[in-house]
């Protein structure tokens, strides 16, 4: 059995490499941005189709995006509750209740999963993902009302997001019996295999350490919920319910992830707390580095 250190130190290693690509000016932060929409895309996509296409679904991965939602509604209500405490303002309070709620169980969840648990762990990792995009665009709805906006628009981001399209087609080609045949099954599997190395190096490319120590203490806050508060909630909801197998692990190590890429694009687009989000994002994938490798030690 491979060290849970050692499948840690493939993503950490390509974090570092698109860091010292960045310090290096070989690469620039903005980049990021392009990688970003390569995987968002193209790749991701691929990655989702080709495998959800063929696979063997069972009943025990539809609970995993309701057991996610739910993680996330606790963590939710656990940072509202810390705001209030502290007197924050509204546009804080919101700020630190969506990157609480929202885990990056795809972009940095489903290479980690892959390597730990294969093409079958990371089929139980879309399912679970489903309930990031739900709150993405329930997220969108409420801060339309909140803060104003088009709530038009965001039913429309919603419907544009690709790998949603790619977990329908999947989907629809599986329960179909549709085969895609050699050519195209292989340009999708080739596609597919970038997404692990572009959403290292972006992250590496986006790390900032300057910014993170002006917010450290909101963002430790959100990175113990995150990190250890929602795969402990997790595993305490799935064991009620006495699910188990690998559609437990995968939930479990997925509620470990760090705040989601996507709870950014929000704050950006609703005026939050953009360099408070961009803290809490960059102090969880540090983190996440030492917790994530506690979890695959535990669930492996």
């Amino acid at each position: 059995m491979v060290n849970p250190i050692e499948i840690i130190l493939i993503p950490t290693i390509m974090i570092i490499i698109g860091y010292a690509l960045k310090r290096n000016n070989v690469l620039n932060a903005k980049d990021s941005t392009t990688l970003s929409k390569i995987v968002i895309n193209i790749s991701l996509p691929s990655l989702i189709f080709v495998n959800l296409s063929s696979a063997h679904i069972n009943s025990n991965m539809a609970i995993l995006p309701v057991a996610s939602f739910a993680v996330s509604m606790v963590c939710m209500l656990l940072a509202y509750l810390f705001s209030r405490s502290r007197g924050y303002s509204k546009i804080k309070t919101w700020t630190l209740m969506i990157a609480a709620a929202m885990m990056n169980s795809g972009f940095i969840g489903f290479p980690i999963t892959l390597g730990v648990f294969g093409n079958e762990g990371f089929l139980n990792a879309i399912f679970y993902d489903l309930a990031t995009t739900v709150l993405f665009v329930m997220f969108g709805m409420i801060l339309v009302g909140e803060f104003g906006g088009d709530k038009k628009d965001v039913v429309k981001n919603g419907l544009k997001f690709v790998p949603l399209w790619a977990v329908i087609l999947g989907l629809l080609f599986n329960f179909s019996h549709i085969e895609m045949g050699y050519v195209l099954k292989n340009v999708f599997t080739y596609l597919g295999n970038s997404t692990t190395p572009l959403i290292m190096l972006s992250l590496g490319l986006t790390i900032d350490f300057r910014e993170i120590k002006h917010y450290l203490k909101d963002s430790l806050l959100i990175s113990v919920l995150r990190l250890v508060v929602s795969p402990l909630l997790m595993f305490g909801i799935l064991s009620a319910i006495h699910l188990t197998g690998l559609a437990f692990n995968v939930a479990v190590l997925e509620a470990g992830m760090s705040t989601a890429m996507n709870a950014l694009v929000l704050s950006i687009t609703y005026n939050l707390d953009n360099k408070l989000m961009s803290s809490c994002i960059f102090t969880d994938v540090l983190l996440s580095l030492v917790t994530l490798t506690a979890i695959i030690t535990f669930v492996v």
